[in-house]
């Protein structure tokens, strides 16, 4: 294995996004729910710079 991860029920490169379901900004940044080449939905966590509404 090179290091790259891939989806757990058919091997799609978990880099390569098939398609973006939603995107919500939180405190910390974004949440982004991505669907995979196979119908798996991802949940993932992004840090973003000013991501959050602030104090």
């Amino acid at each position: 294995m090179n290091g790259t991860r891939v989806c757990p029920d058919c091997g799609w490169p978990e880099s390569e996004i098939y398609q973006v379901v939603s995107r919500h900004l939180t405190s910390t940044g974004m949440v982004v729910y991505t669907r995979c080449a196979c119908g798996r939905l991802q949940v993932r966590s992004l840090s973003v710079p000013g991501g959050g509404r602030g104090a």
